[in-house]
């Protein structure tokens, strides 16, 4: 039963990323980036699930360590970047492509030298909540223009902090080894990509919106 979870979070979160990927080319370049940081974290999990969906992986010793990589990385990385990623489109900001590679690689860095100092454990909880907390505030400043994303990252919340329940559970836990946690990364993981999905739907974020408004603004003038 838990491996099937882990089958249909896998296919699940393929299908999101289907689904952000075809909203790209309505996006202005700056705007691309940011979903192209989405979908990132969106895979990494992807492929966790996907190895852990095979069950038992104790006598695939290879399969398991990449699988334990790729659960840290998801834990780490995936929500911080979709909070990110969500902020970023909300608010309309604008910045080189290549920051966000510069990002990653800091939340990398961030990640080993917590793992070194022995502070993994708090490190992953305070960089999932502070993801959390960007999406959440992205999702408040559309709030009277749309209601959808708070509705989303509502569920993503719930899915999130439903670990904290757990005796010394991790933040994204169930990414890490076969557990019955998985059933709260669905709503965690499949509405984090969901709310950046809709964010994504501001005017700012469209391809060309200087000519849109200019062009606005001249039917305005017109009438």
């Amino acid at each position: 039963m838990i491996s099937l979870a882990y089958g249909l979070l896998c296919a699940a979160l393929l299908v999101l990323g289907y689904w952000l990927k075809q909203r790209r080319s309505r996006l202005n370049n700056h705007a691309r980036g940011a979903l192209n940081a989405a979908l990132l974290a969106l895979s990494l999990p992807a492929a966790s699930a996907l190895l852990l969906a095979f069950g038992d992986l104790s006598q695939h010793q290879t399969l398991a360590h990449v699988q334990r990589i790729l659960g840290l990385a998801a834990q780490n990385i995936s929500l911080p970047l979709i909070g990110l990623s969500g902020f970023y489109l909300a608010f309309g900001l604008r910045w080189q492509p290549a920051n966000w590679g510069r990002i990653l690689l800091g939340l990398m860095a961030a990640f080993e030298l917590t793992r070194r100092m022995d502070m993994q454990h708090g490190y992953q909880w305070s960089i999932s909540l502070l993801g959390l907390v960007l999406l959440l505030l992205a999702c408040a400043l559309i709030l009277l223009r749309d209601l959808r994303p708070i509705l989303a990252g509502g569920a993503t919340m719930l899915g999130v902090l439903a670990p904290l329940f757990s005796a010394n559970a991790a933040a994204l836990a169930g990414l890490l080894e076969s557990s019955p946690l998985v059933f709260w990364l669905f709503p965690a993981l499949l509405g984090a990509g969901l709310t950046v999905g809709l964010l994504s739907e501001q005017a700012h974020n469209g391809h060309n919106p200087t000519t849109v408004a200019s062009s606005d603004e001249s039917n305005a003038e017109r009438t």
